[in-house]
């Protein structure tokens, strides 16, 4: 298994012992312009606020977890959460509760 691969497998792993709807959750994995492999992990809005903890606490823990690990690798990693919601207002796609 390659490093981006092992690095989302302990990413799933960790993520979904945090939410309570781990079967909406999808982790896809790029490539930024400076080549860091980038993290965008979609979850059911109800669980992001989960992940992102009290002023982002919980999320910062990740990252400082997924960083250290990449760093054994030595890879570069970034990571994004958000709502699939969210992820349909950043394409631009309305939503049902969006207005037209």
């Amino acid at each position: 298994m390659d490093a981006p691969e092992a690095l989302r497998e302990f990413l799933s792993y960790v993520v979904a012992n945090l939410i309570d709807h781990p079967q909406q959750a999808a982790i896809a994995i790029g490539t930024n312009v400076n080549g860091a492999v980038t993290y965008r992990v979609q979850l059911a809005q109800d669980d992001v606020r989960h992940v992102i903890g009290k002023n982002g606490m919980t999320i910062s823990a990740v990252r400082s977890l997924l960083n250290t690990a990449a760093a054994k690798h030595g890879v570069k990693i970034s990571l994004k959460v958000g709502s699939a919601r969210e992820e349909d207002a950043e394409a631009g796609t309305p939503t049902p509760d969006s207005q037209a």
